[in-house]
């Protein structure tokens, strides 16, 4: 094994090692942090491997059988990881259901979990020689490229709905996920094309660099700030529900027009809708009532989720700063009324009045 990939290995070992543990044991991490300390403890063993098995007959040669097959699970770890993260929702009982490749790869390998030996010499024997190590690597690969599809489809598809329907996040929570995603489709492409293309060995020493690259940057940054990938309102804001009858809820209608009421004449008297960190339990705080009877209140009573109801102020104060003739940026006017980015408030703004925020400053324009 050459010298440069030795020494990358067995950094991606150590740090990989060290991540779990600042992961798992801060108690200031979330949910989403724990299960990616726990890819980082199993990519951790992804770089031992090669080293176990260079040292060959050694103390250490009986972990080969049960780490050799876990990148089985890296597909189903990293998209777990990516919709925990973002939603906050704790892993169910059918997640299990993700190590499913794992479970396939120990049981068609099952002779060599038991026999150091065996396993040794699985590793070592050339692919094409064992039909059986041709399966598992298709196993593992293949789940690979599934999971990577979903991974990028849900990531897509929770990016869109920030955009479109939140009242507040924080860009780079996408910007760390589709970084997350582009150093796992890179690595697992060079890994692909070393295993079926080309047995290049400064290409699998590039793939293990990537690997190491990602496991730093994306595991010590969710450490620094365990909150980074987590957009609350995606898992705690319930949708405008249009199906329900005026009585159904907790509360009573008359009780709902109050609260509705109070919330509104807060809402507009203090501007508080451009606060972009403004969410339901803070302004619920505010009002003085639950989240969750303010969520009913907006759902039932006016037919709107929290950031719909909070976005139509902000979209309707920048309609009458465009009406003022007002020659400021359009970011400018975006960011005063509360939005926190340039694609939110586009996309928001074009939903609402459906058209762009440039095309009504033109419309207004041409009116005059």
């Amino acid at each position: 094994m050459p010298q440069t990939q030795t020494l990358i290995l067995a950094i991606g070992a150590l740090q990989g090692f060290l991540l779990f543990v600042l992961l798992v044991s801060d108690k200031r991490v979330n949910y989403a942090s724990k299960i990616l300390g726990v890819q980082c403890l199993f990519i951790a063993t992804t770089f031992s491997l090669p080293l176990i098995v260079e040292a060959e007959n050694s103390y250490f040669t009986w972990l080969i059988a049960p780490l050799v097959f876990l990148p089985a699970c890296y597909g189903g770890l990293t998209y777990l990881y990516c919709r925990t993260a973002l939603t906050g929702l704790p892993l169910k009982p059918l997640d299990f259901l993700h190590l499913i490749p794992l479970s396939l790869c120990y049981l068609i390998n099952y002779n060599v979990l038991f026999s150091p030996s065996d396993a040794l010499h699985f590793v070592r024997l050339p692919d094409e020689a064992l039909l059986i190590k041709m399966i598992t690597k298709t196993v593992i690969f293949g789940q690979i490229i599934v999971y990577t599809a979903l991974t990028i489809r849900m990531v897509k598809y929770y990016h869109t709905k920030a955009k479109q329907t939140l009242s507040s996040y924080n860009p780079d929570i996408f910007k760390w996920l589709w970084g997350l995603i582009i150093f796992t489709v890179s690595f697992w492409s060079l890994s692909i094309f070393f295993n079926f293309v080309s047995r290049v060995h400064g290409v699998n020493t590039l793939a293990y660099l990537l690997l190491v690259l990602m496991v730093y940057f994306i595991a010590l940054a969710q450490w620094r700030n365990p909150s980074l990938f987590h957009i609350e309102q995606l898992a705690a804001e319930p949708e405008a529900t249009t199906n329900r009858k005026p009585s159904d809820g907790l509360i009573d209608k008359e009780t709902r027009s109050s609260i509705l009421q109070i919330v509104q004449e807060k809402v507009e008297e203090q501007n508080l809708y451009r606060n972009s960190e403004l969410t339901l339990a803070s302004l619920a705080e505010e009002v003085g009532v639950s989240p969750h009877y303010l969520s009913e209140t907006l759902n039932q009573h006016s037919g709107k989720n929290f950031n719909q109801f909070i976005n139509e102020y902000r979209v309707a104060e920048v309609c009458e700063q465009l009406k003022q003739e007002n020659k400021s940026k359009l970011i400018d006017l975006a960011l005063d009324a509360g939005f926190s980015s340039k694609s939110s408030f586009n996309a928001i703004f074009k939903k609402l009045t459906g058209k762009t925020p440039s095309q009504h400053r033109q419309s207004l324009t041409n009116q005059t």
